[in-house]
């Protein structure tokens, strides 16, 4: 089923996400700033009724599972109408229900002029109610079968099929109750999702993103890093949900340098949701630790696990969830067969008029005088009404004792190997942390008249060793195997080991791969470990003939790059209101585009933005924080001045850059005076750093103009200036000086390297 407009095609949904977008944007963050950016709130909530589709799907879970349960109704509907439609292609049986129906509504007819007439008389008024009953029948019989025999029935057919299907399928879907897909759905959406693209549609809807302005009221988003709500999809994000889905189980690494988001990416996978009440994908997350035995960390890992395993099986599933659309059932089958009994017991006779009058509807139809015989044969066995009421209840209570027993076999095969795993994973637990001791025996005493007596004891005492490395490895495998196998086909397991790419060195990191790979490898659980750039370096050697842990370990590795200009864009949007494009550019600049050093630059900003007040502009920030910068590194400079050696002028001005004794001075004044001056490979490092900030300073200024913010290509290359200075200072110094060039700024040469 294609959904199309969501909210088109399910009335109840709209309403919850129109009352979800109201209450967002109700929120005294969003409600105070649209006073500072020219953007209504009717604008927002036109923009989120257009981009429904896009915001619903930005809680990819629940969003399948919604989409899911809409499409296993509607497949309902439609076998359900199928069948009808088959039923009626057949032009000899609309022939002959049109006949039959016409013979029965005359004979319904002349039933009930019978009644109305004779009934004077000879009181068979009682045959107006099963005349009009049979004439009724008949009439929608004739008319069905005339509308639906003609060579237009098909596409009356498919017109009412097209309207009807979204309206009976949210009608249905509404007897799931509080817990149904929908509401998990819009709670989702509330608790993660809704007030980020607010905030971007936002961003996106005032007329001056480009201005220079500083209009940022609130950024409470940017207070957590590691905020799932603040997800951006990236092109790697992409590519890891496109790897996932083509594969069911596999070893995948996250590389990439530190502060590129690789944590942010493992914890979407592999780290529970919060505020999550339901079974969905199992999910297990460890760190790695920085001194570790292998042995420790698998029992870490293993622990985790059935804590993890546990407490997923205390969560309800999806047919928990349809407990409640049961019962409702239930409860609609006991009030049909009562109201059967019950109209049974208290109108006799016009249960035996309405008996006979379907007779002759039945014998109109058939030509045979089946109710009339069978209603007969009852009556000469003395059955009465209150035994037919009886009979209904009696029916109807084993209609549904049989639904219940089936239901309930199906729910004990289900429940029983849950409860077998639950038990399995308490068992790991003790033997985990205890080493247990078991003893059992038997004793007695004889004691003799005489005053003697003898006694004998006897015990077997079981002390229960603790597992083997590799007996505590293929238990791991073994369980962690099975729960893989309960979870599907509807659900998948997921374990992430963070902070693989922490520890000291590489060789650390392949020692503690080429230790715990033994748990990795299986073919139904997605294993995520975040491992270093060298890790990536390894891996991409492989057919070379040479292999090491990385290569062995890992189906695949998955390269987490710094972000794009536009995705810094994008992930700052979604954070905070009001922070217009210069100054998104200028973070995305500072950071390298590096997610986490990009929020903390923005946190900068507005700090600076709030602290400067009436004279925020893009230059006063930007040369603030630009300060800050080289005050910082003028300090880390001049602890290492006691081991290297540095000319007496660049220690001055180190000196008072550390001391902020010179507060108004620009970073081109100081990269002028940092060249001025003889440097060792210590000091060379400022003067390249000072030129990066001078390029800050000299292209974020008040005379930024639109035209050329919209070029944001150079902004991507300064960024990618910034990240040269991890590889060598000389290739970020030749950088700097590519961009300074492209916006029409001066150059100077790298000063010549130290004798």
């Amino acid at each position: 089923m294609d959904i199309g407009d969501p909210l088109n095609a399910d009335a109840i949904l709209y309403d919850q996400y129109m009352a979800a977008v109201g209450e967002t944007l109700r929120d005294p963050e969003i409600r105070d700033a649209f006073d500072y950016v020219w953007v209504t709130p009717g604008q927002v909530r036109a923009a989120m009724i257009r981009d429904a589709a896009t915001v619903l799907a930005a809680t990819p879970r629940e969003w399948a599972e919604y989409r899911r349960s809409r499409e296993h109704i509607a497949a309902r509907v439609v076998t359900v109408a199928d069948g009808i439609r088959d039923a009626l292609k057949e032009d000899e049986r609309d022939v002959q229900l049109a006949k039959r129906a016409l013979v029965a509504g005359v004979i319904g007819l002349a039933t009930v002029v019978a009644g109305l007439f004779g009934g004077i008389w000879s009181g068979l008024s009682l045959l107006i109610w099963p005349g009009l009953v049979i004439t009724v029948i008949s009439g929608l019989a004739f008319a069905g079968s005339r509308l639906l025999g003609g060579e237009g029935a098909h596409r009356y057919l498919e017109r009412i099929h097209a309207w009807a299907l979204p309206v009976v399928t949210t009608w249905v879907s509404e007897f799931e109750g509080s817990s149904s897909p929908r509401n998990v759905l819009i709670a989702a959406l509330k608790e993660h999702e809704l007030a980020a693209q607010v905030r971007l549609r936002i961003n996106a809807l005032r007329r001056d993103h480009l201005s220079n302005s500083f209009t940022v009221y609130a950024s409470p988003g940017l207070s957590e890093v590691f905020d799932s709500s603040y997800h951006v999809p990236t092109a790697v994000a992409r590519e890891l949900d496109a790897l996932l889905s083509r594969v069911s189980g596999a070893s995948i690494g996250i590389a990439g340098p530190r502060g590129a988001g690789k944590s942010t990416l493992i914890r979407r996978f592999c780290e529970d949701p919060q505020g999550s009440h339901e079974r969905g994908d199992l999910r297990c997350l460890v760190s790695a630790p920085v001194e570790y035995a292998p042995r420790d960390f698998v029992l870490h890992l293993f622990a985790t696990f059935c804590r993890r395993t546990l407490r997923y099986l205390r969560l309800p599933d999806a047919s928990q969830m349809r407990r409640r659309s049961r019962v409702v059932g239930h409860v609609l089958r006991v009030i049909g067969y009562g109201a059967i009994a019950w109209t049974i017991m208290r109108w006799p006779d016009f249960f035996g008029d309405l008996l006979d009058g379907f007779n002759a509807f039945v014998m109109a139809l058939t030509g045979r005088d089946w109710v009339a015989s069978g209603a007969d044969a009852l009556r000469r066995i003395g059955l009465s009404a209150n035994l037919v009421a009886a009979g209904v209840m009696v029916a109807g209570a084993g209609h549904i004792l049989v639904l219940l027993y089936l239901r309930h076999t199906r729910w004990r095969a289900a429940s029983g190997v849950e409860q077998a795993l639950a038990r399995r994973a308490r068992r790991y637990l003790v033997q985990i942390r205890y080493l247990q001791t078991h003893t059992s025996g038997w004793s007695g005493t004889l004691k003799l008249p005489i005053g003697l007596d003898g006694q004998r004891t006897m015990g077997l005492s079981r002390v229960e060793q603790p597992l083997s490395y590799p007996e505590i490895v293929a238990t791991f495998r073994a369980f962690a195997d099975d729960v893989a196998e309960f979870l599907q086909p509807d659900h998948r397991l997921f374990i992430g080991i963070d902070e693989l790419d922490k520890m000291g060195s590489g060789q650390e990191a392949e020692r503690f791969l080429n230790d715990i790979k033994g748990v990795l490898g299986l073919s139904r659980i997605h294993f995520m470990v975040s491992v270093s750039d060298d890790a990536m370096n390894a891996f991409e050697r492989r057919g070379l003939p040479f292999r090491d842990a990385f290569d062995s370990s890992f189906d695949e590795i998955i390269q987490v790059g710094p972000l794009a200009y536009e995705e810094s864009l994008r992930l700052l949007y979604r954070r905070v209101v009001g922070l217009t494009e210069p100054y998104v550019a200028f973070c995305h600049c500072l950071s390298g585009g590096l997610p986490r050093d990009l929020i903390r630059a923005a946190r900068r900003v507005v700090r600076n933005g709030h602290d400067l007040s009436e004279a925020a502009t893009l230059a006063r920030i930007c040369s603030a924080i630009i300060r800050e910068d080289l005050m910082h590194k003028a300090k880390a400079i001049m602890a290492l001045s006691a081991a290297h050696s540095i000319k007496p002028d660049m220690l001055d001005l180190l000196h008072g850059l550390s001391r902020n004794e010179a507060p108004g001075i620009s970073a081109p004044e100081v990269l002028k005076i940092a060249l001025s001056c003889a440097s060792d490979d210590s000091a060379l490092d400022f003067v390249v750093y000072a030129y990066f900030c001078s390029t800050l300073e000299q292209v974020f200024a008040d005379d930024l103009t639109a035209a050329r913010m919209k070029e944001g290509a150079e902004f991507d290359a300064l960024a990618a200036a910034r990240r040269a200075f991890a590889l060598d200072t000389r290739l970020a110094w030749r950088a700097i000086s590519s961009v300074r060039r492209s916006w029409d700024l001066e150059t100077w040469d790298l000063p010549a390297d130290p004798a």
